[in-house]
């Protein structure tokens, strides 16, 4: 599946975490042009938690200036490269940067915006799909007792009680385990895809 690339970036914010002034201020030059609104600063800004975006500089920046842990940035985080040392280079891979902006080229500032919130949005999309699946596999004994109890109520094998708790939760177009919480909550023969 091709992923929808967001393409417009008026109104969004971005933080920019470098030592050097110029190419804080180049950076900022270049994202204003797209609309975009930034604080500069370094070593840290109070505007990170705020932000849309969020750039940092590969050479020296380290995990303090990041409010969360490593590998779980909650927005699109880019790499600003200089040296490419691969020791930095590291940290960086570390950290999950979305988009990486070599400082020789601030011109293409609006690619790296578009591929970051590309890449940040498909790293968030496979978290949810994978604390999804945690939840629901947390979940596997509400679905035992549901069957068990449909099995029970209606005097039904094993796979007909799944049958109608499969029935139900595509009826009120919930997750099996939801279905069979929510039929535990209220173990009606109507909630066990038995209208009556």
């Amino acid at each position: 599946m091709t992923p929808r690339l967001e393409l417009n970036f008026a109104g969004r914010s971005a933080v920019v975490l470098h030592p050097a002034e110029t190419v804080r201020t180049e950076l900022a030059a270049r994202l204003a042009a797209l609309g975009v609104s930034v604080a500069a600063d370094w070593p840290a800004s109070g505007a990170v938690d705020r932000a849309d975006f969020l750039f940092v500089d590969v050479d020296m920046g380290h995990d303090d200036q990041i409010p969360w842990e490593p590998g779980t940035a909650p927005i699109p985080l880019i790499g600003l490269v200089r040296s490419e040392s691969p020791g930095r280079l590291s940290w960086a891979l570390g950290q999950n940067c979305d988009a990486f902006l070599s400082q020789a080229a601030l011109g293409l500032v609006y690619s790296t915006l578009v591929i970051a919130a590309a890449k940040s949005a498909e790293r968030l999309r496979v978290r949810r799909r994978e604390e999804e699946a945690a939840r629901r596999a947390g979940m596997r004994d509400v679905l035992v007792r549901a069957v068990l109890a449909i099995m029970q109520a209606e005097d039904v094998e094993e796979l007909a009680a799944l049958r109608q708790l499969r029935a139900f939760a595509m009826v009120e177009r919930i997750a099996l385990e939801d279905a069979a919480a929510l039929y535990l909550n209220d173990p009606r023969p109507r909630r066990a895809g038995q209208p009556r």
